[in-house]
């Protein structure tokens, strides 16, 4: 006889083929797997599954959904090795909720729902079909061979270094490596106006955390602009305000009014190949900022972690504030995690010496010691040429899977306003003026992780648009927002 909690939830939940949502020609294991352990979180987000419920059984399911009963055990223990389930011996696998995730599911605010879409964009966690939202290269677009070389070479060196905390500022041969990379776009400096950090992000928040100390200072940002920045000036209680941008760079007469207006004291924005939009910035534009810079005595962070996915000496759009300012009014950041793997943490800062100085008194207290492993294989990618081979590559890839993207997107009826040569992403208009969160919502109804609009701008305009990933964008993912948006339109 059925045990009293297995009937319960077994009347309240099932998993059947149709809760594994449009599966379209590709049925791997793995993402039978994704989608039946999302289809559970799903169970619990909707209520249907509360703590101590029974999951029906591997049988069951496993005929309902209409795959093995072996890919119905693997999302079982990877629900188990996930906090999410436990099992009894001889009894199945239960329902665990804890009230964290109970009081997170209530949150319904429109602040918080973009939270927790930035949380899923970025949580490695969010076991859905990423493709169309992911932030990243495709765990196979990265030169293993390469990297495992790089790491098996500092790993046979002497190892003397990881008994102790190293430089603080970086390790110095990584540091001269950086000197010869930013001669290559322009950038004259010296190893003692460079400081390493754990990637751009790192970087980012040892900035706010060494100038903007006080609560309610004016920034400006790019709008639409990195959401992950947005998070951390809002963490820090700053106000924020938005520049618009167009194809050639920031509103010229809009930042000129916020300087007016507001009296910053930071511009964080992207040159080369923004995102979310991937656009870039004209000679013209740039001189404009740098005055108005010096004017109104504000500084600019010009975050360039896309850069290396461009083509070098590139034209008419390759303009870095870095190149023509020197240094004076800019701190520039790089980084390796976009082009080496988000694992890679390895990043830096390039500065005038008294704005390193500062910035290294703050780094000095908040951690003991650099990531020496990922700074020491990455010198040896840059000081044995491996590094520029390998961005060639990507490059060359994103090539070839650009057009053909854009042309997919384009048969949806999406309307892309820039048709960028380079870079990982694409910012397209979806058709019919649909609500990118609405669509967004529905993709990831049926296991699908998107990157609507909203999430990267609070403005109106951009409630239209989702930005999609050059790499990860397939053919599944693309039927799947063709069911989407056929479904969304009116009438």
């Amino acid at each position: 006889m059925l045990s009293s909690a297995y009937a319960s939830s077994s009347r309240k939940f099932s998993i059947d083929r149709a809760a594994l949502g449009d599966m379209g020609d590709k049925h791997s294991a793995r993402l039978l797997v994704d989608r039946i352990f999302t289809a559970v979180l799903e169970g619990v987000r909707t209520r249907r599954l509360a703590h101590g419920d029974k999951l029906p059984s591997l049988r069951v399911v496993a005929e309902s959904a209409q795959v093995s009963r072996d890919t119905v055990a693997r999302a079982y223990e990877k629900l188990v090795a996930h906090g999410h389930v436990y099992t009894r011996p001889g009894a199945g696998f239960f329902i665990r909720v804890d009230n964290q995730v109970a009081n997170a599911q209530t949150q319904t605010a429109p602040a918080p729902l973009l939270t927790n879409w930035r949380q899923r964009l970025l949580d490695p966690r969010t076991l859905l079909h990423r493709g169309l939202g992911s932030g990243d290269l495709p765990a196979e677009w990265i030169n293993v061979p390469q990297l495992a070389a790089a790491l098996r070479a500092v790993s046979r060196s002497n190892i003397n270094w990881a008994a102790g905390y190293g430089d603080a500022q970086g390790y110095l041969p990584l540091r001269q490596q950086l000197q010869r990379k930013l001669a290559d776009i322009g950038v004259d400096v010296t190893p003692p106006q460079v400081l390493t950090t754990l990637g751009a992000t790192d970087a980012i928040n040892l900035i706010v955390m060494s100038y903007l100390r006080q609560p309610g200072m004016t920034v400006l940002v790019d709008d639409p602009g990195s959401f992950l920045l947005i998070e951390r000036l809002l963490a820090s209680g700053m106000h924020i305000v938005g520049v618009a941008r167009d194809a050639d760079g920031p509103d010229i007469t809009a930042l000129q009014n916020a300087c007016e207006q507001h009296g910053p004291t930071f511009y964080f924005c992207q040159s080369l190949l923004h995102s979310p939009g991937y656009t870039g910035l004209s000679p013209q534009r740039a001189f404009q900022i740098l005055r108005l810079a010096e004017r109104f005595n504000f500084t600019i962070v010009e975050d360039d972690t896309y850069g290396d996915l461009a083509p070098a000496h590139r034209s008419p759009h390759a303009t870095r504030l870095a190149s023509l300012d020197q240094l004076q009014h800019v701190l520039y950041v790089g980084s390796f995690s976009k082009t080496l793997g988000a694992g890679m943490r390895a990043g830096f800062i390039a500065g005038n010496p008294q704005q390193i100085e500062w910035l290294l008194l703050y780094k000095l207290v908040s951690r003991a010691s650099n990531g020496s492993l990922a700074e020491r294989a990455i010198y040896r990618l840059l000081s044995e040429g491996g590094y520029r081979r390998h961005c060639e590559q990507l490059r060359t890839r994103l090539d070839q899977a650009r057009p053909r993207l854009m042309a997919a997107l384009e048969a949806l009826g999406i309307v892309l306003p820039h048709r960028p040569d380079a870079g990982l992403y694409l910012w397209g208009k979806l058709p019919g003026d649909l609500k990118a969160m609405e669509v967004a919502e529905r993709m990831l109804a049926n296991g699908y992780l998107t990157a609507p609009g909203p999430v990267f701008s609070s403005g109106q305009a951009a409630r239209s648009y989702m930005r999609f990933n050059v790499a990860s964008s397939d053919d599944e993912a693309l039927r799947a927002l063709s069911n989407v948006l056929e479904r969304s339109a009116p009438g």
